[in-house]
This record gives C-alpha cells, structure tokens and sequence, in this order.
C-alpha cells in the first residue's frame, strides 16, 4: 500500500492530500483499476506514520505544479487549440483535476471520462453524470476540446480528433501506456503529428517509474513491436521489481521462439535465395503434387 499511496499522491497532491486524510481518519478508499475496484486502507503504524509526514509535507505546498504544468501547455503553448486528452490511473485525480480545469474555464465543455458510471460533463459552471457514449459523441462532433480520463476507461476510446495528450501520472504497465497513447494516435487523428506532455515529480516515486517506463519502451521493438497484453498489473508488487520482471518475461520468449528480434526483415534478397536451391518445383509439377492424395504424394 506504501508505494501504491506514494504514487498517488504524486500523481496530484491535492487529491493525494485529500486521500491521505480520509485514510488517516479510518477510513477505506475505493482504487478504480482496469477491470475492477481496490479498497485501500491503513493497515499498520508505520503505513499511519507515512501518511501523517506526507500530510504535513503537502500542506505546505500552496499549489499544485502539475495542475501548473497542464496549465501553461493549454494557454502558453496553444494545446487547448488542438484538442487534449489528459489521463490519469486515479479516479480522485481525474475528478479533482476535471473540477480544477472547469473552474478556470467555465465556458469550455469539459469532459471525464470514467468507469462504474462516473463520468460527468462540466459546462458553464455546473457538471452532471453522462454516459461515455455521449462524451464520445461530443468528441467526435468537437463539442469537447478537454476530455480527463481513467486507465479504466481508455480501452476502446477514441479520440482521434484530438491533436494532444497530457499523463498527469504514469502507469506501471507499458502495454497500458501504449493503450493512452493509442487513443489519439490512429487512423483519421487530426493532426500529422500529435504531442503528448509526461508530468514528472522529482525524486519521488513518480520519477522512478517515469525512467522504468523510459528504459523498457525504449527496447520494446527489439523483440516483438510492442509489449503483449499479457503483462498484467498483479506482477508488480514494487516499483524495484519492475525492471527484473520484465527481463524474465523477455527472457521467456526468447526461449520459447528461438529468436530475439521480430522485425528483422529487409527488403533485399537473402544471401541464400531461389537461384541457390538444389530444386525448382515447374508450375506444372506443383499442380500435380498439390492434387495428389497423401497416399499417392508418398
């Protein structure tokens, strides 16, 4: 639960904070993952220890750079004209960063978009629940140039008709962060290129998977194009062992195919081609053979 709690509280602080205490009064927090929800909870002095340091260290803090960060991407560098998508892993983050962007700008439809019912539409300073579906729509027809979402929400999003994407945090799993990316980044996207912002904090956590992630996806074509939906999130039990894990799964299939590389194919003739062969089958002996019974081909 401590490097769980550590993330998420990197992921926002404001949300983290607001976390942190509902945990610290007893309370049990819902985790929205991608197929189910978590219930955190504290569960030994030491988890009770963490979470009151961390409180009077985020207190202290007066604004949130990462909601700086969003910021100054939409306004300074023109990315609301573009359309953004911004994620999250975390529900509270998500919501606490879609009700921070819809009290900046109160005349621009901004959408969440979440799991189990959750998700809201914020429009001229009030929001109220909708379906996905309709939030899709609105991106479709450019009725939302803003769209907050959840990892749980991502698969079968897309949203091609915006041009950026902002990760307020980053997932563990990479087959997920190509999933994100994979929303905006498709068939009919708006824009030749698309632009996407990774929010870091520091010597934190957060930076620590940050340079995992950096690390393995900069390898991911060297065995097979991308990382396979096999890996799942229950591998990971730290952040340490990220790393580790994924040597022995590349491992594992190098073993099992023989081969290290999956594209290395060249449009140039093999060294040993057709000419090479010590027998050419005529069109009219390969007829012959592929009509043949198995009994007569012996």
């Amino acid at each position: 639960m401590k490097n769980l709690m550590e993330q998420r509280i990197c992921s926002s602080i404001a949300a983290g904070l607001s976390t942190a205490k509902m945990l610290l009064e007893g309370r049990t927090v819902e985790e929205e993952t991608e197929d189910q929800d978590i219930e955190l909870s504290v569960e030994s002095d030491e988890e009770r220890y963490v979470l009151e340091r961390l409180i009077e260290r985020l207190e202290r803090i007066s604004e949130d750079p990462k909601l700086q960060g969003v910021v100054h991407y939409l306004e300074q560098e023109k990315w609301l004209e573009y359309g953004v998508i911004i994620f999250s892993q975390y529900y509270d983050t998500a919501r606490w960063v879609a009700d921070a962007l819809a009290t900046r700008y109160p005349d621009e439809a901004i959408g969440l978009y979440a799991g189990a019912s959750r998700s809201r539409l914020y429009q001229k300073a009030d929001s109220v629940n909708i379906e996905r579906e309709t939030l899709k729509r609105m991106v479709a027809e450019h009725e939302i140039r803003i769209m907050v979402a959840t990892d749980a929400a991502c698969e079968g999003l897309n949203l091609q008709t915006l041009g950026t994407l902002i990760n307020v945090d980053l997932p563990w799993n990479p087959t997920r962060l190509e999933q994100r990316i994979g929303r905006i980044k498709r068939f009919g996207q708006a824009r030749e290129k698309v632009d996407m912002l990774n929010l870091v904090n520091e010597r934190t956590v957060d930076e620590k998977v940050y340079a995992r992630l950096s690390e393995r996806m900069r390898d991911r074509y060297n065995l097979f194009g991308s990382l396979p939906d096999t890996i799942k999130d229950e591998w990971i039990e730290d952040i340490e062992t990220l790393g580790e894990k994924m040597d022995e799964y590349i491992n594992a299939q190098k073993e099992a195919t023989g081969f290290d590389l999956r594209y290395t194919g060249t449009m140039e003739p093999t060294e040993k081609d057709w000419r090479d062969c010590s027998n050419v089958l005529s069109r009219r002996d390969f007829i012959q053979l592929m009509t043949s019974s198995w009994n007569e081909s012996r």
